[in-house]
């Protein structure tokens, strides 16, 4: 097994760690799954014993090799994780361990110790240049039933702000409502916004969190070439795995075409929209309560805009979940765990649903298409009657309330 991408950096926290046990109550995984194989504790204890074996003197010596059992355990820990971050909050030596989980899909990937699944998400994603279909075409098919939509479909040569919808909110019917209602939102504004239509890539993140780290660089350079060519000086995305990509990765890992606009999430932009008084909120008489995304959350920092703009709405009544902010539990849909592990992601989700019923609340909102499905779909299997929206859905709720 070798371990050249890990930093040394990296090879120091593995050594470093403890093995504590302060991450464990904290692993999305390991409380979906009660399998203390896959936890953070486990997961370095077997990098820790694949370093000795790799660098060791005595593995030197005596030629010691990880067993094909011992890779297959390896493989399955790294795979079995949402890539939630939670497991970071309460390191006492502030290890970066998502950073950690990163390279070691990537040492599995060149290793050939991969769920055979993930090849077909990466043949399909070379092919069509997104997650969900064959084929790019009709990227804004969900658009039709938005009314007084212009012949172009917002398909522009030039515009001031870029909409990158995402390839779940584009194909997934389930999640056709928020790029429905961020438009709608834009256009009670009159903001002077585009869409790049089947020129939109997927952003690359189920490529680079699979551990085909490469791979994606071929779309952020194709993403960030035609929105220079808009000439817009914002982009907004509602997907926090894309925000997450344009604004914190594509910036150290493509070096040409530079960015020439400001990357801000959607909930950013329509708080600020808010803010500027460029749009009106009228009363939700509504019990609202906010699940913080992971990639928006703890991935990215953005915790605040979120509930300022919850806030702005009359009639609110909002309550914070038991876990929130950096202790968000994750809602089970990240890390591709949901096509490897379909029972996991459903325990977790299982988890955070529960926890939303505690509130008494009317409405869960969240900042993420895909912890709206898992989420909505969890709340489902509890026979509860609590709506999961996006902030964007809920923003429109508000503004059409007033007409």
């Amino acid at each position: 097994m070798k371990l050249d991408k890990l930093k040394v950096r990296q090879l120091a926290e593995i050594d470093a760690c403890t093995r504590c046990g302060n991450c464990l109550d904290l692993c999305s995984a390991y409380q979906g799954s009660k399998d203390v194989s896959i936890s953070p504790k486990k997961k370095m204890e077997k990098l820790k014993n694949a370093v000795n074996k790799e660098y060791g003197l005595l593995s030197k010596i005596f030629k010691r090799k990880l067993t094909e059992d011992e890779m297959e355990a390896i493989s399955h820990a790294a795979f079995a994780c949402t890539m939630c971050s939670r497991c970071e909050v309460d390191c006492h030596i502030n290890i970066k361990l998502q950073d950690i989980w990163l390279k070691l899909r990537e040492i599995m990937v060149d290793e050939g110790k991969y769920p055979p699944i993930m090849d077909m998400m990466r043949e399909r994603l070379k092919k069509a240049r997104n997650v969900s279909f064959d084929t790019n075409e009709g990227r804004t098919d969900w658009i039709k039933p938005v009314p007084e939509i212009p012949e172009d479909r917002y398909i522009k040569q030039k515009a001031e702000v870029i909409y990158f919808v995402g390839c779940v909110s584009s194909f997934s019917p389930r999640t056709f409502k928020i790029p429905r209602s961020v438009v709608q939102i834009l256009q009670s504004a009159g903001v002077d916004f585009g869409l790049l239509g089947d020129d939109e890539w997927c952003c690359g993140f189920p490529l680079m969190s699979s551990g085909f780290a490469k791979d994606f660089e071929e779309f952020a350079a194709h993403n960030i070439e035609r929105v220079n060519n808009t000439g817009a000086r914002i982009l907004v995305t509602s997907c926090p795995s894309c925000y997450h990509m344009w604004s914190h990765t594509y910036p150290d890992a493509v070096e040409e075409p530079k960015m020439d606009f400001k990357v801000l999430h959607m909930v950013q932009y329509l708080y600020m929209l808010a803010k500027d008084g460029k749009i009106k909120l009228n009363p939700v008489e509504k019990k609202v309560t906010y699940h913080d995304p992971c990639d928006l959350g703890r991935n990215s920092g953005i915790y605040d805009e979120p509930r300022e703009l919850i806030k702005m709405i009359p009639g609110v009544e909002f309550t914070e979940l038991e876990n929130n902010r950096e202790y968000t539990t994750c809602c089970g849909g990240g890390g591709n765990v949901e096509s490897i592990d379909a029972d996991l992601s459903s325990n977790i989700a299982s988890i955070k649903a529960k926890e939303i019923i505690a509130t008494g609340t009317d409405i869960v909102t969240t900042s993420c298409q895909q912890c709206i499905r898992t989420i909505a779909t969890a709340l489902k299997k509890e026979k509860s009657r609590i709506k999961a929206v996006d902030i964007s859905q809920l923003v429109l709720e508000s503004i059409n309330a007033g007409s």
